[in-house]
């Protein structure tokens, strides 16, 4: 048998059998993405279900196509300065969603608020989106996304379209929506007069990392009204690894480190007087007034873990489920109403 010809045929069968194995792996990850593709369109379109009254609308920034949700008071007169009230969403979530789910908008009409939410970025349009608070959460933070960028451009543009009251601008969010409104109100060019982040925190970092990532040091004094859940596990009260996560867990800054960093730009007091809402299941510390007359209180609902208090919907099976017993949208409006910018 001619030496040269069976090397021939081996290196035949063997470039056929390796054609055929690539063959099925290009198969297998083309099978793949068509079924996640699949999965995220489906996702898009059950949340696109969802009933709403807020108006969507598009913004291009920083070369990407970016949306939000608008929804304005029906016994607006058209030309009485707003207030504005932003939600972000949490990680994993859009803005149709918290919408829905958070309840927001009959607080909206009830008070006469301008209510803005936008959405964050991720593979699909409405749900899956992240805000980019440069540690650990998903595509926002692994593709750089200029959130804030985003927002003052947003903010930019409602102010060309609508007489907003430029005293009166606040930002509220949960989990990631929540550290992202720390970040926000930490920036050196900060519009808004209050927060209200809703389980989150104002730093972290990822597993193996030595260095935090915190806030920057505010320049402007920012009344902060904190919620927490006790039995929170994804965004653990004390700090430390997270005990419930989506993906990789991530090491916490603690409420306390959170607050310290507010209450020390502020200049209130380091002592709160705390009390407890036995009607709301909460421990109340306040920690005074400091500059611009700024404040910084803290809510610890007890009975409660990773949610949006006083909701009656709950995004998913397993989700942690809201307190029955704290208004959370009466709250978070009632802290806003009183915390004007001097």
């Amino acid at each position: 048998m001619n030496l040269f010809s069976k090397n021939n045929r081996v290196l035949a069968i063997t470039s056929f059998v390796l054609m055929f194995v690539l063959s099925g792996q290009l198969q297998a990850q083309f099978v793949r993405a068509a079924i996640k593709d699949a999965m995220l369109r489906r996702m898009d379109s059950n949340m696109l279900k969802k009933p709403v009254d807020s108006t969507f609308h598009e913004l291009n920034h920083d070369g990407r196509n970016r949306s939000y949700y608008l929804y304005l008071p029906s016994k607006w007169d058209k030309t009485t300065p707003l207030p504005v009230v932003f939600l972000f969403h949490g990680g994993g979530g859009g803005a149709r969603g918290a919408l829905y789910f958070y309840e927001v908008e009959k607080k909206a009409e009830e008070a006469g608020f301008m209510l803005v939410t936008p959405n964050g970025t991720g593979e699909a349009d409405h749900v899956l989106l992240t805000w980019n608070v440069s540690f650990g959460f998903g595509y926002a933070q692994k593709n750089n996304i200029d959130d804030i960028g985003f927002v003052n451009a947003l903010l930019d543009k409602l102010e060309t379209e609508y007489p907003i009251d430029l005293k009166r601008i606040y930002a509220t969010g949960l989990s990631n929506g929540a550290i992202f409104c720390h970040f926000l109100a930490a920036q050196p060019g900060n519009r808004f007069a209050a927060i209200v982040p809703v389980v989150g925190t104002a730093g972290g970092k990822d597993q193996n990392e030595k260095d935090w990532h915190k806030i920057p040091t505010p320049q402007k004094p920012v009344s902060v009204c904190i919620i927490q859940g006790l039995i929170d596990k994804h965004i653990p009260i004390e700090g430390g690894f997270q005990k419930a996560s989506l993906g990789e867990a991530k090491d916490m800054l603690s409420a306390s480190d959170t607050i310290n960093l507010w209450v020390t730009a502020n200049g209130c007091a380091s002592e709160p007087v705390s009390s407890y809402d036995e009607k709301m299941k909460t421990t109340i510390y306040h920690y005074g007034v400091g500059r611009d007359n700024a404040e910084v209180v803290a809510y610890v609902i007890h009975d409660m873990g990773h949610a949006w208090p006083g909701s009656t919907r709950v995004p998913r099976t397993g989700s942690d489920k809201p307190s029955k017993y704290f208004p959370g949208n009466d709250i978070i409006w009632e802290f806003f109403r009183t915390h004007p910018r001097p």
